[in-house]
């Protein structure tokens, strides 16, 4: 009959093995129980962690507060233009120059008005006289005069700048460049026609001048730049 036993007799230090009773110290912790350490350990350190910070008060905004950047300014378009502007921006004169005689009207001009012009009909309301004057003085006296003059109202006036007879050649330098001026900006702007004078009113040496009416919706004429270059 087999014996199961039989080879612990062939073999002692086997049966000693097997007698060996295991010791009573502490028994290892199992998984459970080292997890639940964990977690209390972690609530521990959550827990004085958010007593230290308790009074801290959180930013409302989430990080560092950042200076807006400023917003870019609304810019309005201007108006635009009037007809009427427009027509005063791109003013052409009919132009006729001589030795003796200087005539320019505004193209489009009503014959009539013109020929009452050359022909004195229209009252003087003003004069400007330029004897002894050099360029630029005469230049700004005419502006100035000019600008006040349409400012008040004042449909005709006479320019002065003599016949030029002291000058080269015996041509009236003033004489040439106020066709310039008055055909020019600012003074274009105002500017009906303008004429050589009869004889009664100084001839070839003056100059009769038709204004503008005055008009809200003109637009504002820049006579400040004029001088501001003028004295620079």
């Amino acid at each position: 009959m087999h014996n199961p036993f039989k080879s612990l007799d062939k073999d002692p230090s086997l049966r000693s093995r097997l007698k060996k009773k295991p010791s009573r110290g502490k028994a290892a912790p199992s998984n459970a129980a080292s997890r639940d350490d964990k977690a209390r350990d972690h609530t521990s350190e959550e827990d004085l962690f958010l007593h230290a910070f308790s009074d801290v008060q959180p930013l409302t905004k989430g990080g560092r507060d950042i200076a807006e950047k400023p917003r870019p300014r609304e810019v309005v378009p201007p108006e635009p233009p009037s007809f009427a502007r427009l027509l005063e921006e791109n003013i052409e004169f009919d132009m006729e120059y001589t030795h003796e005689f200087i005539t320019g009207q505004v193209r489009g001009l009503d014959a009539k008005i013109f020929r009452k012009l050359k022909n004195g009909e229209f009252s003087m309301q003003g004069h400007l006289d330029l004897h002894g004057m050099n360029t630029d003085q005469a230049k700004i006296a005419v502006i100035d005069f000019l600008r006040r003059s349409y400012m008040e109202g004042k449909r005709c006036v006479l320019l002065i700048p003599g016949r030029g007879r002291n000058s080269p050649m015996g041509q009236g330098v003033l004489r040439q460049e106020l066709t310039n001026w008055l055909t020019q900006a600012p003074l274009k702007r105002i500017i009906l026609a303008f004429t050589t004078a009869l004889p009664k009113h100084g001839g070839s040496g003056a100059v009769y001048l038709l204004l503008r009416q005055v008009r809200k919706d003109q637009g504002k004429i820049a006579w400040e730049n004029i001088f501001t270059d003028l004295d620079g």
